[in-house]
């Protein structure tokens, strides 16, 4: 992962200690949380501390150690939510948080942990649309079709071009237009 670039984070996270003493703080954070410490109850907690302490030191730029079953496969049972899984990254902050990391290592962490969201929620990867259904639909069909995501958009930007607060992000001169 070094070639990747992230080995900087993993060294800030203070190696592998450091993601034990992360793991360790987390546990404790999630079994206190009662909108998802169902997940953990009646399992080996020591067992998934490992799993994701081997995990983790992978993802956040260090050796590339990790050896086990496929996210999606771990989880594939477990029918996580985005709720639960904002939840899980919100502890994640907290732990992070408590054990004395500042905001920009935090954030990095987050920024980090985020694109493993499909796989604990079984969806597919990629950008495609099609691939992205709930209930056999696409969130555009959900939404009410084209000219009602159109209708929202026009709405809400109609009204930041109104407010005071970020008015001038919206604002153009002609020296900034993009030729089309």
């Amino acid at each position: 992962n070094m070639e990747k670039g992230k080995d900087g984070l993993f060294k800030r996270l203070d190696g592998e200690s450091g993601i034990k003493a992360i793991m360790d703080r987390f546990f404790d954070v999630v079994v206190a949380d009662n909108r998802i410490r169902s997940f953990f109850r009646g399992k080996n907690h020591d067992t998934i501390k490992e799993g994701a302490r081997v995990y983790l030191t992978e993802a956040f730029g260090g050796p590339k150690i990790y050896k086990g079953r496929d996210l999606a496969e771990i989880h594939s049972a477990l029918g996580v939510s985005d709720y639960e899984f904002d939840c899980f990254l919100l502890n994640m902050e907290r732990a992070l948080t408590g054990l004395g990391f500042d905001d920009e290592t935090v954030d990095e962490v987050i920024v980090c942990l985020e694109p493993i969201r499909p796989a604990l929620l079984g969806r597919a990867r990629g950008l495609a649309a099609h691939a992205k259904l709930v209930d056999g639909r696409t969130i555009l069909d959900r939404m009410g079709g084209e000219s009602v995501v159109e209708g929202i958009s026009e709405t809400m930007f109609a009204g930041l071009a109104l407010d005071a607060r970020v008015r001038s992000y919206f604002e153009t001169s002609k020296d900034r237009e993009m030729p089309m």
